[in-house]
């Protein structure tokens, strides 16, 4: 397997290193303590190609392989956490399922702005529904909290999502909402008549824009309609797994910046005449936080490797489900090491490692938590093992 980057790949690499490293490192508390990210650092990434990195360039896309799409977002996520996952929604859940699904002239007319990150789009489906599924077949019994009814050449929309990342600051939502004929998909304005959201003050990626959706009679154009009548779920699979894989890359990123940050103040802060970085105890704890980090990047890139290859479904499935497994639980215990390793100081927001271990907690809960890719394995397991 080869997870090496493209020269045009690592080049972009180091751009986005380096616009981490001026303008959204030094800045990154502050969005979080604002709960929001600003809009011209949007335009930015648009600009860069990372609102679109693995659509094709005549969609305004970058083209990018799977491969260096992940190794951008860690990138982004060993800076901000919340800038990650917020990039991360957009890239493999709402703008791939809008692209797919939407209809000339309505494709025409969204993507170029989806791409240049004008318009954000963010996936409000229940997390719970995906433990309910596990398979688009088995989703054909999932009842959703959104209902969606025919009038004439329009569909009203009535519910609420809850939790939802990224609502509080999308131009467009994915809504899935109870047809008829079962799981349906729309594109819905995030300013449309009856459309509300209510932010929610999160312990993690408070920057990502979590918010409950709330769709009051909302009215629908059919053009809107993201693919056929109950197949939402089936449709919305593939970038399941994309977004787990994802979720891996983000927490190897949050990761490796809390490892570099630990590593960094080990070396500053003196007790007893030296460096508390010539303490074994702490020799062993980063040893230990890079030794994860590295084991949770190789499952991540192979996931990576896998969809470049075209592998089939359960195979990436399975592979991402790995990866998130792994390097969510690492990021979680690392972030809680580097934060010892700070001692005091690091359980207040004069450094950042604090901030790291709330976004790593993120990655391990949100959709479905870690309850999602263990089903995945342990049913594919079974199955093999029984054959």
């Amino acid at each position: 397997m080869d997870f090496e980057l493209g020269e045009e790949d690592v080049l972009l690499r180091d751009t986005v290193r380096e616009l981490c490293d001026q303008r959204v490192r030094p800045r990154a508390g502050g969005f979080d303590e604002a709960r929001v990210l600003p809009g011209e650092l949007w335009a930015e990434l648009g600009a860069m190609g990372l609102c679109a990195m693995e659509r094709p360039e005549d969609e305004g896309g970058a083209g990018l392989s799977a491969v260096a799409a992940t190794a951008l977002i860690e990138e982004l996520a060993a800076a901000d956490g919340a800038l990650a996952l917020l990039v991360g929604v957009h890239n493999w859940q709402g703008l791939p399922h809008a692209a797919a699904g939407l209809c000339e002239p309505e494709r025409g007319l969204e993507l170029p702005a989806m791409a240049a990150g004008e318009r954000l789009v963010a996936w409000a489906l229940p997390e719970g529904a995906w433990l309910e599924s596990v398979g688009a077949d088995a989703a054909k019994g999932v009842r959703l909290p959104v209902s969606a009814r025919r009038e004439g050449e329009a569909w009203v929309l009535d519910g609420e999502v809850r939790h939802v990342i990224g609502a509080a600051v999308a131009g467009r939502l994915v809504i899935f909402a109870q047809a008829q004929a079962g799981p349906t998909a729309w594109l819905v304005d995030a300013d449309a008549e009856g459309m509300s959201t209510m932010p929610v003050r999160t312990l993690g990626a408070r920057a990502a824009g979590t918010a409950h959706v709330r769709l009051a009679a909302v009215c629908v154009p059919e053009a809107r309609r993201l693919g056929e009548p109950g197949a939402a779920f089936a449709d919305a699979w593939p970038r399941l797994v994309r977004t787990e894989l994802g979720l891996g890359a983000v927490a190897c990123g949050i990761l490796r910046g809390a490892l570099q940050a630990a590593a960094a103040y080990a070396q500053e802060r003196r007790q007893f005449g030296q460096a508390i970085a010539s303490f074994q105890a702490i020799q062993w704890k980063i040893a230990d936080m890079a030794t994860t980090l590295d084991a949770a990047w190789l499952l991540t890139q192979r996931a990576a490797w896998l969809c470049d290859a075209g592998r089939p479904h359960a195979e990436m499935a399975e592979a991402a489900a790995r990866a998130r497994i792994l390097a969510t639980t690492a990021a979680v215990r690392g972030t809680s090491e580097a934060l010892q390793i700070h001692g005091g100081y690091g359980y207040t927001r004069e450094f950042p490692v604090e901030r790291a271990l709330r976004d790593a907690r993120a990655c391990e809960v949100v959709q479905g938590g870690g309850a999602l890719p263990r089903l995945w394995l342990a049913r594919a397991l079974a199955e093999r093992l029984s054959g």
